[in-house]
């Protein structure tokens, strides 16, 4: 019972310090999420992403200055594979040492993850650790270029949630070759005790469309139906809102998504500090020179990533969602 009263406290004032952060992000009109690319390098070889052919990089030690100069609601630190950096658990401290409250994640592929490396990033006080999956068994591994990575990462999920009493994230994009195994991902996801979100496939980082869904819209439409009814069903294993998933048939319909609040909801900083308006589009200053309303308006709408689609989600929409009304 000390057990649970102890977590509630924690959970509720979790919950005040967030919305505080979030209060003053707003006052502020700094972005509420910083996409971190803390290298470029990666061990993979996607032919989605070209981030692999990097050879050379330059980038910062501490990030901590960054952090407290933009002082973001979140921040998601990502690659290239940002497990590729020895002092990935010292990143984690400068991110939540730079201020009283930054959610703070990682996304990984998780061939260089084990437990003692998830437990030393939580000890840190990392608050979201995310596996990306784009499909069920050893088509991954392949798909990723990594050989044995399906095994590893199906035993190793499992075993965070058994072992560090932690909810594995995972991130998955729909595309083309994986709709048919999107539901029974949503599945998986529960059988292990994680949760799973969606992004949609895009043609901008490597400007292959051959994972765009062209010609199965019905299809996606029958799958997002399926997800938002599981959604009602799982307390807690499927997180993307639903205006993001509502949203996804109507992307790939059009060929385009919404409007894009990139540069302000949402920025993406390199490995050396720059700041770009998204992960697709150039560095335009360094971090010391940024402020909000930095950028003007973006008129690109070609991807419905993730990451722009749930910061663009109407805010008393996801309240309710958190609440369960």
């Amino acid at each position: 019972m000390l057990d649970r009263n102890k977590n509630f406290i924690e959970s509720l004032s979790f919950s005040a310090l967030g919305l505080s952060k979030f209060l003053k992000t707003k006052i502020s009109n700094a972005p509420k999420l910083i996409n971190l690319e803390v290298t470029k390098l990666c061990n993979a070889r996607c032919d989605f992403c070209d981030y692999w052919q990097t050879r050379s990089e330059e980038r910062l030690d501490d990030y901590t200055d960054l952090i407290k100069k933009i002082d973001p609601l979140v921040v998601m630190v990502t690659g290239g594979e940002p497990m590729l950096r020895k002092d990935i658990v010292e990143i984690i401290r400068q991110i939540k040492s730079a201020s009283f409250f930054t959610y703070t994640g990682i996304i990984t592929k998780g061939d260089l993850l084990n437990i003692d490396k998830a437990n030393k990033m939580y000890e840190a006080g990392i608050d979201q650790i995310a596996i990306s999956l784009d499909f069920l068994g050893d088509r991954h591994s392949e798909n990723r270029g990594v050989k044995g990575l399906w095994d590893h990462i199906s035993k190793l999920i499992p075993e965070i949630s058994s072992k560090l009493h932690k909810t594995i994230s995972i991130n998955t994009i729909i595309m083309d070759d994986n709709l048919d195994q999107i539901v029974n991902m949503a599945k998986q996801a529960r059988e292990w005790n994680a949760n799973i979100s969606f992004s949609s496939y895009s043609v901008m980082k490597s400007n292959n469309d051959s994972h765009f869904v062209k010609d199965e819209i019905l299809r996606v439409k029958e799958v997002i139906n399926e997800l938002l009814s599981l959604k009602k069903q799982w307390k807690d294993t499927i997180v993307s809102s639903d205006y993001y998933l509502k949203q996804i048939p109507i992307f790939f319909e059009n060929g385009h998504g919404p409007e894009c609040n990139a540069g302000h909801s949402f920025v993406t900083v390199t490995p050396d500090g720059f700041i770009k308006r998204c992960s697709e589009m150039p560095a335009v200053c360094h971090y010391t020179d940024f402020k909000p309303g930095f950028f003007n308006k973006t008129e690109c709408t070609t991807c419905w990533f993730g990451c722009r689609g749930e910061t663009q989600a109407p805010v008393m929409e996801k309240a309710k969602e958190i609440i369960g009304l």
